[in-house]
């Protein structure tokens, strides 16, 4: 059975360059084959033979993919779709150690036991296999290869922690999503690595890794299978996956395979535990830096000559032992499970009547389960599979074709997007086996095409949903590492690593991009700790200073020392408003109330200072003072004399002084406080007023004596600051005083004016006439007159005589 002129085994661990050394060696042969355990690392291979050879002189053969120039010379496949019938100088395969593997082992030990080149035959893998398959070749060449680089245990760390050009192993793919958003977030972006991509989207996604778009690599332990990527670290996230069977731990030796993928060539490379993942024991770090494992003791092993005369000796025969202990039957019954399951459906079973059809159903029940699952959508297409071809002779490849086009839909979720996909490559292995079709062309070209499509879109979308190249920027150019500086600078600007990334405004933080920096969780968490830590202290700065001063601006927004701190609202009263403290949450309960309780007593004193509110005492004022006080209090701070009854304002001369020393003015028609005239604090009554009466701010409060358009303000707030509101335009409590005292001499008790008086007031005959009629001096007189003569008499001249028809005679006569 065993040629020793041709066998050789060339054993160690990863990166020392097996690989490499067998395309070496079968391109110094006429033709070879290389057997490889992955189609991601088939497809690469390839592109290296294909390189260095050219495309028609090399072939790609794997379950969904065939590229089968007429002049190949060298054959590139996956172990499982390595070509039986054809003969080689030179035969290799790689990874020869999973023959221990629980799913696949009895695949590679049949090519083990029954693959030769006619020259030369290669098998590369782990030195633990050096010594089972001693003992199964004796005569055998042994060469053993040497790490080119050394690997080394740097601990557990942090997602944050992990250096560049890491790759962080998951063992499903909710963790690998899950994972790499959670370093989309911190570090801008991963790759993702996962033999349920296709060969097209894996490529783009590890062309983003090499190219330095990403730093980081997230996959599943198909990375291990001699996948070269430019990888610094390999961290595990887990030390548990599910072999098929059972969810079990790695061994040693599996971990190194995986971890040995950091470093490449002659660059050290190191590897680590992450997140929640078991700590290694400090056995299991030394075996796998000295990459010194358990010897393999035995194979999985599976009957190759099949006996298909029925379905009970078929499945003899696949239950059938070695007589080899090393040989162990495999364990894997995933093929002969759905050979049963489908043999016991009806319209299969009364088609098993010749080997044709047992050895067809046998190869349809081989055909991978790319939906992982043997549901109704996988069992249904084998079934329907069988029978076309039985019946037909061939399969309905009009139906394929249908069932493939349906698949170009490039919308919904990556699960979905990578559902197609594993449809596709379920049609995509059916299109490979030319002898279940009549013509096959068309139905190739279809899946590849829409394999092209799906592996794009779902490249996209994986870049779209792990990757953030504005916060890979971002914290490329603030320099973030594991270590962070972020401090406060000047009292105002948020440094982080000395560049200023936002500012402080009072107790608020503006981040200038807080979006994409607060993507990244433990910057959020930092930035927010030193954040809240500046608030409260600031705030508790405003509670305890006993000099604190307090101002507002016609935003409704208030100041403590200059710095704003709140707005002002509505409350229940003009004098009691609603403050809300301004903060981003930041502050805490607690500081907040502290703060809202000190900054309410403060606008209480300010009130009580820029206000009319007046305390008196009963028993020492006098009816008429408080019926004074009470009424310029309703009339916030103005009221009229001829609205109230006179008995109520009968005072003498030492009541008068004692309220003219509370601030209190005595005029012509108006008593008024002398407050409400004052320029300070006025934008503060302005800003009360309309709050409480309008319930919102307006603009800057009045300061000239005439409003002319003043339809809009509201009366009680102009009252507020000192204005009476007549009509469309309001005049100041003041000048308003000043002109009844230029046309009403008391001493004559008469209502007199002319021109010349008119002139001094700079006053329009309009307003004048909206004045007068307010006060109430053209009671008696129609307006018509008064109307008339404001509106026609132009010129600068007034008559010193006064005719009956004169307003100003019937005026004076009646006064």
């Amino acid at each position: 059975m065993v040629n020793k002129e041709n066998l050789i085994f060339l054993l160690g661990p990863t990166n020392t360059g097996k690989t490499h050394y067998a395309i070496e060696r079968m391109l110094a042969y006429n033709t070879g084959i290389i057997g490889l355990p992955l189609r991601l690392l088939a497809r690469e291979v390839y592109d290296k033979v294909s390189k260095k050879v050219g495309k028609l002189k090399v072939a790609l053969i794997t379950g969904e993919e065939q590229i089968k120039p007429v002049t190949a010379k060298y054959f590139i496949t996956t172990v499982e779709a390595m070509p039986e019938e054809k003969f080689f100088d030179f035969a290799a395969v790689d990874e020869i150690q999973l023959c221990t593997d629980l799913e696949r082992g009895h695949v590679f030990t049949n090519r083990l036991l029954n693959l030769r080149g006619e020259l030369e035959t290669l098998f590369l893998g782990s030195d633990l296999m050096e010594k089972v398959l001693k003992s199964i070749f004796p005569q055998a060449i042994f060469l053993k290869k040497k790490r080119r680089s050394k690997l080394s245990f740097i601990g557990k760390k942090g997602l944050l922690g992990l250096p560049k050009r890491s790759a962080i192993i998951a063992f499903n793919s909710n963790d690998v999503y899950s994972i790499a958003s959670r370093i989309k977030n911190m570090k801008g972006g991963a790759a993702i690595v996962m033999g349920s991509l296709s060969p097209l989207t894996r490529n783009s996604q590890v062309s983003m890794f090499e190219e330095g778009t990403v730093d980081y690599i997230v996959a599943t332990d198909a990375i291990g299978m001699g996948l070269n990527l430019d990888v610094n670290n390999v961290s595990f996230s887990s030390l548990n996956k599910f072999d098929g069977k059972e969810n079990r731990f790695l061994k040693n030796n599996e971990i190194g395979q995986i971890a040995g993928r950091a470093g490449r060539n002659f660059a050290n490379g190191t590897f680590s535990t992450t997140l929640n993942c078991y700590n290694l024991t400090s056995s299991s770090i030394k075996a796998i830096e000295n990459h010194n494992y358990d010897s393999a003791e035995f194979l999985y092993w599976r009957q190759g000559n099949l006996d298909f005369s029925s379905l009970y000796d078929l499945l003899k025969s696949l239950e059938k032992k070695s007589s080899d202990s090393r040989l162990i039957k495999t364990q894997n019954k995933r093929d002969e499970n759905t050979l049963k399951y489908l043999s016991g459906i009806s319209a299969v079973k009364v088609r098993l009547n010749n080997k044709e059809n047992m050895k067809l159903l046998w190869d349809i029940s081989t055909i991978p389960d790319y939906f992982k699952n043997l549901d109704s959508v996988f069992s249904d297409l084998l079934i329907k599979i069988f029978c076309s071809i039985v019946d037909e002779g061939v399969l309905d490849t009009s139906w394929a074709i249908l069932e493939t086009k349906k698949l170009q839909n490039l919308e919904g979720s990556i699960d979905m997007l990578t559902f197609r996909l594993a449809k596709t490559r379920f049609w995509n292995y059916i299109s490979n086996r030319s002898q279940w079709t009549n013509n096959n062309l068309n139905l190739r070209e279809l899946a590849l095409e829409t394999e092209k499509l799906l592996s794009d879109a779902l490249h996209e979308r994986l870049t779209n949903e792990f990757v953030d190249k504005k916060l890979k920027v971002f914290l490329k150019e603030f320099n973030i590492s594991k270590s962070l500086d972020i401090r406060i600078k000047n009292n105002e600007f948020l440094l982080l690593n000395n560049t200023v990334i936002g500012e402080i405004s009072g107790l608020q933080v503006k981040i200038y991009d807080e979006k994409s920096l607060f993507k990244n969780k433990f910057l959020k968490t930092e930035i927010s700790v030193k954040a809240k830590l500046l608030i409260e202290d600031y705030a508790k700065s405003i509670i305890y200073d006993p000099e604190l001063k307090i101002s507002t601006n016609n935003n409704s927004e208030l100041f403590c020392n200059n710095k704003k701190i709140a707005s002002i609202y509505k409350g229940e009263s003009l004098l009691s408003p609603n403050l809300i403290i301004n903060n981003n949450k930041y502050l805490s309960h607690a500081t907040y109330i502290k703060l809202l309780k000190r900054i309410n007593h403060e606008i209480k004193i300010k009130i009580r200072s820029v206000f009319w509110q007046q305390d008196y005492n009963p028993k020492v004022e006098s009816s008429a003072i408080k019926s004074i006080l009470f009424y310029l209090n309703q009339g916030l701070g103005i009221f009229k004399y001829s609205e109230y009854e006179n008995n109520h304002l009968n005072l003498n001369k030492k009541e008068k002084n004692q309220l003219e020393k509370k601030g209190i003015i005595f005029g012509q028609k108006y008593i008024y406080y002398s407050s409400i005239i004052s320029d300070e604090n006025r934008e503060f009554r302005w800003l009360l007023g309309n709050i409480y009466f309008k319930g919102k701010s307006t603009k800057e409060a009045p300061k000239n004596r005439i409003i002319y358009n003043a339809v809009e303000l509201s009366e009680k707030a102009l009252c507020l600051s000192g204005y009476v509101k007549i009509n469309n335009i309001a005049i100041k409590i003041d000048y308003l005083e000043s002109v009844f005292n230029k046309i009403y001499r008391k001493n004559r008790k008469i209502f007199y004016f002319d021109y010349v008086i008119l002139n001094e007031l700079n006053l329009s005959p309009s307003i004048l006439f909206n004045i007068l009629n307010f006060l109430g001096f053209l009671k008696i007189v129609g307006t018509s007159y008064v109307s008339y003569w404001i509106l026609n008499k132009r010129n600068n001249k007034l008559e010193k005589k006064y005719d009956e028809n004169s307003p100003f005679y019937i005026l004076k006569k009646l006064q």
